[in-house]
């Protein structure tokens, strides 16, 4: 009797462990968005893509609906809504049951009409995206936080549109306890902006944050009595900020930022000093300046696609933004 009792205990822990994995799918979605001439192509595909994420998003888990105090997840294909209390994602505004971990295809058609303004006829075009992703579905376990790139030090400077040799700041604010870690993406090498190059090995893999404290990131312009911009990880670490300028290689860059958090410990990559290290100046280096350490594009996606699919406490925002010259 105490031996069934046993497999019985192990089986349920085994069951109960595979329920709290988050379900990963891949499904398809679409956007079709407007392409006037105060927008540039880069801009309008942008937000065609972000369109298509939530769609595909909403096609495999459903959309958010909130009537009064209740949420809801409402299934698209039979208009059935169930109560829940999951976490969601926040992209562009609209709220979603899930991330997605990668994108396996993407293509964008140009498509040309014409509509009636005041009686006159008017060109009219629009741009149609349509995705392929990977997509992980959130859980209770999923941390929640809230992160902000900024051009100078506090909230009030909030933007993703940054000049050639611009400063980069990043607020952050997490409900919970975990370990932050940041990377800058060029499409070619991904930079680890935290933990800071200086910092000691014990925080490699992702920097300590307090839950309910807000942060202001790469930036050594602290004030003690101002609650925005509290100093990472306390006083004692000051020595080891960095901060970061912004270098634009053409008129207009788009990068993006990746904040990586995480209830536990993160298994960071292997990282490699000196790539990217061709976009100092002569000068810059006399000076001693130095870019980060990093990786290239493809294998930092393929580090974090894996570490999606086996971490369920991990969450990962992907912002974008612009450099110009």
């Amino acid at each position: 009797m105490e031996k069934t009792i046993l497999i019985v205990w192990f089986i349920l822990l085994f069951f109960g462990a595979f329920a709290q994995e988050s379900r990963v799918v891949t499904v398809e979605g679409e956007a079709q968005i407007e392409f006037p001439e105060s927008k540039s192509l880069i801009q309008v595909k942008k937000e065609a893509f972000d369109k298509a994420k939530i769609n595909a998003l909403e096609r495999a888990f459903g959309t958010q609906v909130i009537q009064g105090n209740s949420t809801y997840l409402k299934n698209l294909s039979t208009g059935e809504q169930t109560r829940t209390s999951t976490v969601f994602n926040t992209i562009a505004n609209t709220y979603v049951k899930g991330d997605v971990i990668d994108v396996l295809d993407e293509k964008y058609e140009e498509i040309s009409g014409e509509t009636k303004i005041g009686g006159k006829k008017k060109i009219v075009r629009e741009i149609k995206c349509t995705v392929r992703v990977k997509a992980r579905e959130l859980n209770e376990t999923t941390p929640e936080f809230e992160a902000l790139t900024l051009d100078c030090a506090g909230i009030r400077c909030k933007t993703t549109e940054f000049k050639d040799k611009g400063t980069l700041f990043l607020y952050f604010k997490s409900p919970s306890d975990g370990f932050l870690s940041v990377f800058l993406d060029d499409g070619k090498v991904s930079q680890c902006l935290l933990p800071y190059p200086n910092m000691p090995r014990t925080f490699e893999n992702g920097v300590p944050i307090a839950g309910n404290k807000g942060y202001l990131l790469f930036s050594t312009r602290i004030n003690p009595n101002n609650p925005e911009t509290q100093d990472l990880a306390g006083a004692e670490f000051k020595p080891f900020i960095e901060e970061y300028e912004l270098y634009a290689e053409s008129q207009f860059d788009q990068n993006r930022l990746f904040v990586i958090f995480s209830k536990s410990r993160l298994e960071t990559p292997s990282l490699l000093q000196g790539l990217n290290s061709e976009s100092l100046s002569d000068f810059e280096k006399q000076k001693g300046y130095k870019v980060p350490k990093g990786l290239n594009s493809e294998d930092f996606q393929k580090w974090l696609i894996k570490s999606q699919q086996r971490k369920q406490d991990l969450n990962v925002m992907p912002i974008d933004i612009t450099i110009t010259k």
